[in-house]
């Protein structure tokens, strides 16, 4: 298995996680969940009919590096979501959606469920189940996001 820096969310956008004066690593596919859906920018998603010369709120390298590889670009529509949805059964449905959106990509390299779950009124849990194909094991990302800071507060492999 391939390893990554572990990177977290604390509010103000990605983080590196140091632990004992190390940088923290993790597995490369749990750390690409985790960019999948809070790796673009929130502001816009690619589309592919971008007017030249007009400002772009999307991600910059979806343009740069991926221009022609829709699949791999970012657009973290999950976090857009969070960001505007109520949380109530039908912004969960929204939340649930987005998620799967963002983790289309990975569907190739992994069997992948999603779950979202309404905490209380403020909170909301995003459980990620992916198998590889080749394997029996399981991993298990959990996301807790606090609507009302607008941020995940609890970010946990099971």
């Amino acid at each position: 298995m391939s390893k990554d820096i572990l990177l977290y969310e604390n509010g103000n956008g990605g983080e590196i996680l140091v632990l004992n004066n190390d940088i923290s690593l993790v597995e490369t596919l749990l750390q690409q969940v985790y960019l999948c859906l809070f790796g673009g920018n929130v502001a816009a998603s690619t589309t592919g009919n971008e007017i030249e010369g007009q400002q772009r709120n999307d991600w910059w390298a979806n343009e740069l590096l991926f221009n022609d590889r829709k699949e791999k670009q970012f657009n973290s529509n999950t976090e857009r979501v969070l960001d505007s949805v109520a949380l109530n059964t039908s912004g969960r449905i929204d939340i649930q959606r987005a998620v799967e959106s963002d983790l289309e990509s990975l569907k190739n390299i992994a069997n992948i469920t999603v779950n979202v779950v309404i905490l209380n009124h403020n909170r909301i849990e995003i459980s990620i189940r992916l198998t590889k194909p080749d394997s029996n094991e399981d991993k298990i990302l959990q996301f807790i996001w606090d609507n009302a800071r607008k941020e995940i507060i609890i970010d946990k492999t099971i």
